[in-house]
């Protein structure tokens, strides 16, 4: 019995339409190994590929897949604190020790020893950036050079922490650190919390809690999730006149819709939530003999002039959080509102507009630094340690 017309067209269709899938997976794969998207899986590699040096940029995606390959659960929670942080492991990008840090096993410290503590978030910690260039590394060793002492600098980052989670960190390891000076470094991650929950206390952990890693991802390459989220990127840079539509709507110099009616008070209680929790913590450290610095880091909500690849993770904060820039916005000037009263201490830095100016990219993903200005981030936070230790006459002459 013939076949109908209708149903030869059908399959012919369905055939092309398979074929047409098939040409496009085949020509990404082609796109994806030989061009500027050297091998990028999600929007944030191809960016990253956009501004790293080739060297740069397979470090980078190594770092990301020796994390990944640590699975899902490669964060802990310390039951009856608000801490968690990672799981011992090692891997040819990064060491974490038994304490679940980025450094060697923590030891009795040296006779001669100066130790200090860096703590704070990803930055802290380093992600996608090599042993040499993280915060700690650096300040070690300009620290070492400028006074000529055994300054120790322990990396004691973890992704996802936030002010609170540091400070606790700080609290529940000084017996075992021994530290004569402690360094905080965060606020993008404080900020976001008070976007979404309020300018809350977290609660303590009950236990063991599944925490939900900093990146995501699989350690199979090439997914088709992966290359629908690549094309998605693509369609917002070259297609999508989105951003500019906000900008336009709301007057604007950044992608920005209004902040929601019921988060304007969060941003208006930020600013004294979050300094406030600082001078508690200075009282506390002063009362234990040790030094305290609370630096605010870069914000890419703040920076002018904004390169195409900033511009882009900003639209992209608004489309998933709308409102979420000018949040943070308030809440970078309401600090610096605050601090001008001079209410809080000298030992609270603002370092939150320290790239402006500069017209390339400083936040590859719209949070983290590219390592070049990871290094010009770390040089300046030496810097303001070396300031408190000269103003405290740490290591004049008795």
């Amino acid at each position: 019995m013939p076949k109908r017309v209708d149903m030869l067209n059908s399959a012919g269709r369905l055939a092309a339409a398979v074929l047409c899938v098939a040409a496009y997976f085949l020509f990404s794969e082609a796109v994806l190994d030989l061009t500027v998207f050297r091998g990028a899986k999600t929007d944030v590699d191809f960016y990253g590929n956009i501004v790293f040096s080739k060297e740069e940029a397979e470090s980078a995606d190594k770092f990301k897949r020796d994390i990944i390959s640590l699975g899902e659960e490669r964060q802990t929670s310390i039951p009856g604190t608000i801490i968690f942080k990672y799981k011992p492991a090692v891997r040819e990008s990064f060491t974490l020790n038994s304490d679940g840090f980025r450094n060697k096993e923590f030891v009795k410290k040296g006779d001669d020893e100066f130790r200090i503590a860096v703590f704070g978030d990803s930055k802290v910690f380093g992600l996608i950036i090599q042993e040499k260039d993280t915060i700690s590394s650096i300040a070690e060793r300009k620290l070492r050079e400028h006074f000529h002492r055994n300054i120790t600098v322990l990396n004691m980052g973890v992704e996802g922490h936030d002010i609170q989670r540091a400070v606790t960190t700080a609290k529940f390891y000084l017996e075992k650190i021994k530290p004569d000076m402690v360094v905080f470094y965060s606020l993008i991650i404080d900020i976001q919390g008070a976007f979404d929950f309020g300018n809350i206390d977290w609660p303590p952990f009950k236990g063991d809690e599944k925490l939900v890693p900093g990146i995501e991802g699989r350690e199979e390459d090439k997914t088709v999730y992966d290359k629908i989220r690549l094309l998605n990127t693509l369609k917002h840079t070259y297609i999508s006149d989105a951003e500019k539509m906000v900008a336009r709507t709301t007057g604007q110099e950044i992608p920005a819709f209004p902040i929601p009616p019921q988060k304007i008070e969060f941003a208006e209680k930020f600013p004294e939530t979050y300094l406030g929790r600082m001078a508690d913590a200075t009282d506390f450290f002063n009362k234990n003999g040790i030094a305290s610095l609370f630096i605010l880091p870069a914000m890419i909500n703040v920076k002018q002039p904004l390169s195409d690849n900033e511009k882009f993770f900003l639209y992209r904060n608004e489309m998933y959080l709308p409102g979420i820039n000018l949040f943070t916005r308030k809440c970078i000037e309401g600090i610096r509102e605050a601090l001008e009263t001079g209410k809080y201490g000298s030992n609270i830095v603002d370092q939150s507009e320290i790239f402006q100016g500069e017209q390339d990219t400083v936040f590859f993903d719209g949070i983290h630094y590219t390592p070049k200005f990871m290094r010009v981030a770390a040089d300046h936070i030496a810097d303001e340690m070396i300031k408190t230790l000269e103003d405290g006459g740490y290591f004049e002459e008795k």
